[in-house]
């Protein structure tokens, strides 16, 4: 396919462009790329000098029908308007906060130690993880502090230190994941059989085998214990993140994943009166805690709603709203439990927008969904939690039963 996109109504040659992204842009080629470009480069000066400077003269135009581009037009006012009024705009009152929590949790997790309560301390420093989790996600979007060299900084230790992971490597899978939600061949999040399967043609498509038939049966089961537990964790900090990291030759990145592994299992070892191992070993266990409560949170407002078919090009606005849900907007312990990613809707309309103004904007798009007749869905966080096990349940079902 043609190298080509249509931005503002203009059609764009990115045939001898390289990506800092990868190839994620190809995702895009012959299609109306607008609301993606400004969903990630909002704040980005360089990359509208870019776009300026491979814009075609006199070129085609590419436009929807006659609705859908009118609701396009009025997404984008609404955009404009958001913007207008400080929506994106971070505080940095809320990045203190969310900094000072995570250092409160570390010392506190710490104290715990020292106290000999370690079983309890393994889960502290294992929301402390959870809690960097959340954190360098915004950090990766650029919307946490809002300047993109500072927040860059601060995934890479947030990342690195709370979940001894890459924040580069996260953010290369992350783009494809928000670029083509819930497209199969082009969300990574959708390519995870044979160690768990979240829509059928997953376990359809020449995957049969017969291992693996007995394990996916029960994935509902072992999903969050033991695939995001343990074999996401193992795969993620020992092998997939590393590997990139020292190919990479990030040596920043490095020092804080190092330190994360140095300093907890030293802080078991020095207060439990523990061997090195030991206290490795306690460090493990936190991870494991962190990537239960992580993986299984993200998994909520995404695993159990249609995929996009190959060849199917939906507009960003159906993206977000037909292949995502929000959960419980205006509960303020689920915001604070998800990290504003029940806000997930609003958050895929407007992946840089500082997270904690989300739930103020559902409510706006309800209004716009209203409007547009388009699909808005806001669910109970039980009863997402609940959606997400019965679709793995039943995809196991249906796999055990081909």
């Amino acid at each position: 396919m043609t190298a080509i996109l249509y931005i503002n109504d203009v059609e764009v040659d990115v045939s001898k462009f390289k990506h800092p992204g990868g190839n994620v842009i190809s995702y895009y080629y012959g299609q109306n790329a607008t609301h993606v470009f400004n969903a990630f480069h909002h704040r980005s000066s360089k990359a509208q000098r870019l776009l300026k400077s491979m814009m075609k003269q006199d070129s085609a135009i590419l436009i929807y029908n006659n609705n859908e581009q009118a609701m396009l037009d009025d997404f984008n006012a609404w955009r404009l308007s958001l913007i207008k009024r400080g929506f994106f705009e971070p505080s940095i009152a809320h990045v203190l906060y969310r900094l000072l929590e995570l250092f409160s949790i570390f010392c506190f997790s710490t104290y715990l130690c020292y106290l000999q309560y370690w079983r309890f301390s393994i889960i502290g420093f294992g929301l402390f993880g959870g809690r960097c989790g959340w954190v360098q996600h915004e950090a990766g979007h650029g919307s946490f502090t809002g300047t993109p060299w500072v927040d860059k900084h601060i995934q890479k230790m947030v990342m690195g230190f709370g979940l001894s992971t890459s924040g580069k490597v996260w953010n290369s899978m992350h783009n494809r994941h928000h670029a083509c939600t819930q497209k199969v061949g082009c969300d990574a999040d959708l390519d995870t059989a044979p160690f768990v399967a979240f829509y059928n043609k997953a376990v359809e498509n020449g995957r049969s085998k017969k291992y693996s038939k007995l394990w996916l049966r029960w994935q509902a089961v072992t999903f969050l214990p033991i695939t995001s537990g343990i074999l996401v964790m193992m795969f993620w900090i020992f092998i997939l993140h590393p590997y990139k990291v020292v190919k990479d030759r990030d040596y920043i990145q490095g020092g804080w994943i190092l330190s994360s592994h140095v300093l907890l299992s030293a802080i078991y070892s020095h207060y439990l009166n523990w061997n090195w191992f030991q206290g490795w070993c306690a460090f493990l266990l936190t991870k494991w805690v962190a990537s239960v409560y992580l993986f299984g949170h993200f998994s909520t407002s995404h695993s159990f709603l249609d995929v996009v078919e190959k060849g199917s090009y939906p507009n960003w606005v159906d993206y977000a709203l037909k292949h995502t849900v929000d959960i419980d907007t205006q509960n303020a312990f689920v915001c604070w439990i998800m990290g504003y990613l029940n806000c997930q809707c609003v958050h895929h309309l407007f992946p840089q927008m500082p997270q904690f103004r989300q739930p103020i904007v559902s409510k706006e798009l309800e209004v716009f969904a209203k409007k547009w007749n388009k699909p808005y869905t806001v669910i109970s966080y039980i009863d997402a939690w609940k959606l997400t096990l019965k679709n793995l349940n039943n995809i196991g079902i249906h796999y055990h039963e081909l």
